[in-house]
């Protein structure tokens, strides 16, 4: 694979500390496999590129990454939310109904954050400005108190960086199946020589239907419960 860029012009794409997050505290009440699940990641205290090797310390979070590390589901509540009248539910999701119900069944058989901590351990994890963007407002739009909750201190765990997608993946043809908005986010973990961690294989497969190899590593979606459930399982 090669890259445009070396790695001394990655940290010219690094917001300034005041974009970034402040100190997160892991004794919040945020539930022992997110608290672990960070603490398994490098976290970066400055935008200084002091001992960083490069491509090896990077993973590029898309948005289906971010929620799927916060969701209720996620988090120790898939069996509160199986417990729920069918009706409730179903008013609630919609049409996304039996999405979610297989997503919690899932859950309970193979908890999500065990997989993503394999995938980040290590690791120093950065979104580019429109993930961070499209993941505040599906937060502020669908996340219950406790989604919100980790949203927040999630965020202060990743280095923003700023949209600056690869060359060979922006010049790609925009298309319904490789839109722009993607080529921007998967392009900025290219650029930054880094795998990134997604459910989205529709736009992987369109890539890879180009002749064009892209590292990514695959999650399990989980969405957004929108619910207040027990704080002792979330």
């Amino acid at each position: 694979m090669s890259f445009e860029h070396g790695t001394k012009d990655l940290f010219a794409n690094v917001f300034t500390p005041e974009h970034q997050g402040g100190n997160v505290n892991l004794k919040l009440g945020l539930g022992h496999s997110f608290s672990a699940l960070l603490s398994q990641m490098k976290k970066v205290e400055s935008t200084k590129a002091v001992g960083f090797s490069g491509e090896n310390d990077f993973i590029n979070f898309d948005t289906t990454a971010l929620i799927a590390v916060v969701s209720g589901i996620s988090n120790g509540c898939a069996e509160e939310l199986l417990n729920k009248p069918q009706v409730e539910l179903q008013h609630r999701f919609k049409g996304n109904y039996e999405f979610v119900i297989a997503q919690a069944m899932s859950e309970i058989l193979n908890p999500i954050h065990a997989d993503l901590s394999a995938a980040v351990s290590g690791k120093i994890g950065i979104i580019c400005e429109s993930v961070l963007s499209e993941f505040k407002e599906l937060i502020l739009m669908c996340g219950g108190a406790n989604e919100k909750h980790r949203a927040d201190q999630l965020l202060k765990w990743l280095l923003v960086v700023r949209d600056s997608p690869s060359e060979r993946l922006i010049g790609l043809p925009t298309t319904r199946k490789l839109a722009l908005k993607n080529k921007i986010v998967f392009g900025t973990g290219d650029y930054w020589h880094a795998p990134t961690l997604t459910a989205n294989m529709a736009f992987v497969r369109a890539v890879a239907q180009t002749g064009m190899s892209l590292f990514t590593i695959e999650h399990r979606p989980r969405a957004l419960t929108g619910m207040d459930l027990e704080v002792s399982l979330c």
